[in-house]
């Protein structure tokens, strides 16, 4: 079976602010100045048209016809806008020619020359600026997706992050699957299809075929036969019309899907099998009613193979599968997460084996490279440890004042050089110790920020071109990292969003629950699965999924729940409850409270401070909350995430909002509440902390616990004086007792 030519063309306009990490105002300043956003097209796509619309605002003091916005796109120019200084604020439309367009990410730079006078213009002068809102900016794409083929090497390019990719997906599977189908295979499923995805977030819907699904009513020309069923349920009938094109997965037994595959496919899956097809067209006299679909399955013989299958999926190779469908016969995969990009404690890597190469500058303006660093989630260092930069760069002659190097560990400044040699220096193994306190659990940056400008000639209207200055900042340089133990405080959001931890650990392999209380839910549960390995990078192997919320939980879980279902244990005696009557912490109020009291600048109010909780009788209404806490169904100490939501839609809804790249990276302490995917309306932490991590070593947990509570030093400090006080009056009593009775 072979897919069209094309696919239906797509068109999506999105606003420039969702391709920079930078604020929604772009900000270019100087006599030149320039910035690059990247811009990723989705595999397999085919662009047709594309345009830009920009909208600027330029310095009233700029010389018109002399300065100029270049936008380059692809390094090839497409446009050039006059800034004009009786019309400041413009709007221009630029098209970018579909030719210049490549798979994967494609670079639109803005490059701006800006000119106050003719001549003996100041470079630094702070009239010399232009602004591009980059919300109010947009870029429209025409494109359709191009494949001749279904191939599993295909696959990877329905889900990339780039235009025209699929952003949601649905996993079918039959009402009597197998438990482990849907507990185990279906989240390995979830996991690997959001991997494939990258940073971009993927919504998972289910659906489950009934094997009692009735026949559609035919026109009267036309009965059921036999043929004419098998046809039906070999299509695509169980989607809608608008995910017609797209992607879907059916996910079983080969015996329960039988009924919805082809003889040649049902031959082929003799043991764990990955295929990819495109539907067959359900077709009457009067035209086709049901079109083709590509569709991916996932099956075997057994539930077992069905998870190998699925867990396959998640760590193979596209590139290196051009069939369309493969039968895995052997897995020598570890049951552990793959930790090949986490950097071990305790090692020296070079920043080659990070997967960095050679970094060159050139010219004169403001230069940053920006190094990241994957830590294990729960790494931990003494106050005394270090870590050791060497570092092989080099600048060449003739650099002027002002040019320098800076060193910033998470946004911190830990080492700052002058480019100061007017014939250039290199350095080999410049050494550079770093507390350890800089770093942290999961991602850490390491900025290295250039400023380069050229050399003063002292006379006036004499300008040299920095076009010779050059910087080198090579491959080779090397950090060595800490010893450091397995110990982290719990509950944090914050660490749960970057690493996905606890769920996410490399140091052992452990079962890990999404509990739900409803089978409306299990869309959402599927989502989170396919998030969670998106923040850890790798697939979470012993996830699972159930629908029944066990006395005993596994050592870390997640609770999808209404208030209603939740039990009432986990709904009280916490520093926040989400049963039917909630509790809320003074704690909360509080913080709310002096936010106000702080932006209306009144004194005539104290600030509230007060404890304890209040209940109401209430909804929860359109909102959605996550609460995380020791976990008190567990054999072992683990914590337990519970996200709640008036219904099983609205939860689905608040989950597809929780995992958007927005709202996701503005989760913090461990209570967390959303009504959408752009702000959340209360981020606190309220719940009692503890200690996780190495279960042997209690002195590094006793050491991590007097560090989070500084109090307890100056107390046993104090009992320590105590004690040597009291033991020095002792000895001093007896020595005196002893000499009077010599006299």
């Amino acid at each position: 079976m072979l897919f069209g030519d094309s696919q239906a063309a797509t068109t999506s306009t999105t606003a420039l602010s969702q391709y920079s990490a930078m604020p929604d105002i772009l900000r270019l300043q100087g006599k030149r100045d320039e910035a690059t956003l990247s811009i990723p097209l989705a595999g397999r796509q085919q662009v047709q048209s594309a345009s830009l619309k920009l909208a600027l605002v330029s310095s009233a003091a700029l010389v018109k016809r002399r300065s100029i916005l270049n936008v380059r796109f692809n390094n090839a120019t497409i446009g050039q806008i006059m800034f004009d200084p009786e019309r400041p604020q413009l709007s221009s439309k630029v098209q970018i020619p579909p030719q210049l367009w490549r798979q994967g990410f494609n670079t639109l730079t803005f490059a701006a020359s800006h000119h106050y006078a003719s001549q003996c213009v100041d470079g630094g002068a702070p009239e010399l600026w232009s602004e591009i809102d980059l919300q109010r900016s947009s870029l429209t794409v025409t494109s359709e997706r191009s494949v001749q083929t279904a191939r599993l090497q295909d696959l990877a390019g329905y889900f990339g992050p780039g235009i025209g990719a699929q952003r949601q997906v649905m996993l079918i599977s039959a009402e009597q699957a197998a438990p482990g189908v849907v507990s185990h295979a279906l989240p390995l499923v979830a996991q690997a299809l959001a991997l494939r995805s990258q940073y971009a977030p993927l919504k998972v819907q289910h659906q489950a075929l009934s094997p009692q699904t009735s026949l559609p009513v035919l026109p009267a020309t036309q009965q059921w036969t036999e043929k004419l069923t098998e046809q039906y349920y070999q299509s695509s009938w169980y989607l809608n019309q608008t995910a017609g094109q797209e992607l879907h997965v059916l996910v079983g037994v080969k015996d329960t899907l039988a009924k919805y595959l082809d003889k040649p496919i049902q031959q082929k899956i003799n043991g764990p099998f990955i295929g990819i097809e495109q539907t067959r067209p359900f077709t009457l006299e009067e035209g086709t009613r049901i079109g083709a679909s590509p569709r991916l399955i996932v099956s075997g013989r057994t539930p077992e193979e069905v998870q190998q299958a699925a867990r396959t999926l998640g760590i193979m190779d596209d590139a290196l599968n051009p069939d369309r469908s493969i039968v895995v016969t052997g897995d020598t995969s570890g049951p552990a997460l793959s930790a090949g990009n986490v950097l071990k404690p305790d090692n020296t890597y070079t920043f080659a084996q990070i997967g960095y190469n050679d970094v060159v500058f050139r010219g004169e303006n403001k230069f940053q490279k920006a190094y990241e660093l994957r830590l294990p989630a729960d790494f931990y260092v003494p106050e005394s440890a270090s870590v050791k930069l060497e570092l092989d760069f080099a600048y060449g002659a003739a650099v002027g004042p002002g040019s320098m190097m800076n060193i910033m560990v998470n946004d911190e400044l830990v080492h700052g050089r002058p480019l100061s040699n007017p014939n250039g220096e290199a350095y080999r193994g410049y050494q550079l110790i770093v507390p350890a306190r800089y770093l942290q659990g999961g991602k850490n940056t390491i900025d290295f920020e250039v400023t380069m400008r050229a050399p003063l000639t002292g006379q006036a209207c004499d300008e040299v071109g920095g076009n010779h200055m050059l910087f080198q900042l090579q491959s080779s340089s090397a950090i060595t990292l800490p010893e450091a133990g397995s110990v982290v405080t719990q509950p944090s959001l914050t660490l749960f969003k970057e690493t996905a931890y606890p769920f996410a650990q490399t140091t052992d392999s452990h079962a890990n629950g999404i509990y739900m209380t409803s089978h409306q839910m299990t869309g959402a549960g599927l989502t989170l699965a396919g998030k969670l390995a998106q923040t850890a990078g790798a697939v979470i192997p012993d996830l699972f999924l159930s629908y029944e919320t066990a006395q005993t939980l596994s050592g870390n879980a997640f609770v999808l729940t209404t208030p209603e279902q939740l039990p009432a244990d986990l709904a009280t005696g916490y520093g926040a409850s989400l049963s039917a009557t909630k509790q809320w912490p003074y704690k909360m109020q509080n913080a709310l409270h002096n936010r106000i009291h702080k932006l209306t600048g009144s004194a005539n109010q104290e600030i509230l401070q007060l404890s304890g909780t209040t209940s109401q009788q209430s909804t929860l209404g359109e909102m959605g909350v996550l609460s995380a806490l020791q976990n008190p169904r567990t054999d072992s100490t683990g914590s337990l995430y519970i996200v709640a939501a008036q219904t099983p839609e609205i939860l689905t809804q608040r989950v597809y909002d929780l995992v958007s790249l927005s709202l996701w990276g503005q989760m913090a302490g461990d209570f967390f509440s959303w009504q959408d995917a752009q702000q959340p309306l209360v981020a606190m932490q309220v719940a009692q902390q503890f200690e996780l991590g190495e279960p042997d070593n209690r002195w590094l947990e006793l050491r991590l616990w007097l560090s989070n509570n500084p109090w307890y030093w100056l107390l046993a400090v104090a009992a320590l004086i105590l004690l040597c006080t009291t033991v020095a009056v002792m000895l001093l009593r007896r020595r005196n007792q002893a000499v009077t009775e010599d006299w």
